[in-house]
């Protein structure tokens, strides 16, 4: 937890905050009892780790204690809202909430979505209130949501993370909360910047929880959320659809789920990031650690109709296939498909007669009658008649003469330049 109260004399006091424990504060010191700010459960608190594993400043329930049963911040309760609001997406095992994850992010969305029309309990303090979020959510999210809010105002305490696990598609086996939701270190985000480089890559959507910490422009004015600079890369979320990431601003808490991939540009540092294509896919908040006020989450509008289009059309133009080159057609098209037969036939020639040597004259025979001429036979090439030789074309006339060009007048002489001038030196 990141704030507690102070209890003397049977009397609770202010409220004190986490940050301030490394600080070596006057109540810590004195050793003042403390208790939960929402019940009056005893709680103790826990300096930042030094010389082991990291881990931050925060309340914790003192030993063999339980929030009370109307406590927001009691596990039991709010495991047993998450599992009545999710649909069937997350279920109970003991002590602990599975949340069953599908195959692929369009699962997510075909679902139906989660809408809480009840209105807050009677006692709900602002920013304790951690009933499921409004209308636009698939059940899945909503409950992932719910779980980061209720994880963050706990610290992400590794005693309250281990009541929540995930099931992996094709998995009975429940893995930690972590293999799917990866965040708020940088730690979180190197290990999931790891499984996407170097594998295995997940099977699943996971998400990332962090804090956005500026909000640039990529090259076509579009807003693009920049959450951290882990260890030699940057978290960033981008899309196609600038509505979606409008309404984020720096400074505020989101939960990006998703399929994330890295990319190398040509100058800066790698980066790991996702494109975002639904609404439901970005749910933000604010949340103040000082004060512990949390605002209720938020996710962007919904994409517009025309938006849609857009987006079809995109995808259509990208799965389309590609003309075949105009060359190899024309190529194809001008390969005969069998052999065929010449149009005309080539001339028979007859073999030269023999040359015989000069003989002497034989005397005249009377003149016979002239034999009838009969047609030329068709040639005949494997079986087939070709046609007949077709006639051939008279010459064309010639092209009449062009008339002779007009004679052109001749050009006037030209005058010579005086070399003197009568009236003296010219000046």
């Amino acid at each position: 937890m990141d704030k507690a109260r102070l209890f003397q004399s049977s009397t609770v006091g202010k409220k004190v905050f986490a940050h301030e424990i490394d600080d070596e504060p006057w109540w810590r010191s004195q050793k003042i009892a403390l208790v939960c700010a929402f019940c009056m459960t005893r709680v103790v608190s826990q300096r930042t780790t030094v010389g082991r594993a990291p881990r931050g400043a925060l309340f914790r329930l003192a030993k063999d204690r339980q929030h009370e049963n109307t406590c927001p911040l009691n596990p039991t309760e709010v495991l047993q809202k998450i599992a009545r609001g999710s649909q069937g997406t997350a279920v109970i095992e003991g002590d602990e909430l599975h949340l069953v994850l599908p195959d692929d992010l369009g699962q997510i969305g075909a679902t139906t979505p989660a809408i809480d029309t009840g209105s807050a309990a009677p006692g709900d303090r602002i920013g304790v209130n951690i009933s499921t979020l409004g209308p636009l959510l698939p059940p899945l999210i909503n409950s992932a949501v719910v779980i980061a809010r209720f994880l963050q105002k706990h610290d992400y305490d590794a005693d309250v993370v281990a009541q929540f696990k995930v099931r992996r598609p094709g998995e009975t086996k429940a893995v930690g909360w972590g293999e799917f939701c990866h965040g708020p270190t940088p730690d979180d985000h190197a290990r999931l910047y790891a499984r996407v480089t170097r594998g295995p890559k997940p099977r699943h959507p996971v998400a990332v929880y962090g804090r956005v910490v500026a909000v640039e422009n990529d090259r076509h004015e579009r807003p693009v959320l920049r959450l951290a600079d882990g260890h030699g890369f940057t978290v960033r979320i981008r899309s196609d659809h600038a509505s979606l990431l409008t309404p984020l601003t720096a400074g505020a808490f989101v939960l990006a789920v998703g399929t994330w991939r890295t990319w190398t540009p040509s100058r800066g540092r790698p980066e790991l990031q996702m494109f975002a294509e639904e609404h439901w896919q970005l749910a933000h908040w604010t949340y103040d650690a000082a004060t512990g006020h949390s605002s209720r989450p938020a996710c962007p509008p919904p994409l517009s109709l025309a938006q849609r289009t857009l987006r079809q059309a995109r995808v259509t133009a990208a799965t389309r296939k590609p003309a075949p080159e105009r060359g190899a057609a024309s190529s194809r098209r001008s390969q005969p498909s069998g052999p065929l037969a010449p149009l005309i036939p080539p001339p028979a020639t007859a073999p030269p007669a023999p040359v015989e040597a000069p003989t002497t004259p034989a005397p005249l025979a009377p003149p016979s009658p002239p034999a009838s001429v009969s047609p030329p036979e068709p040639v005949v090439q494997n079986g087939v008649p070709a046609e007949p030789a077709l006639p051939e074309r008279p010459p064309l006339p010639p092209l009449p003469l062009r008339p002779p060009a007009p004679p052109r007048p001749a050009a006037e002489p030209r005058r010579a330049r005086r070399g003197w001038w009568p009236f003296g030196r010219r000046r």
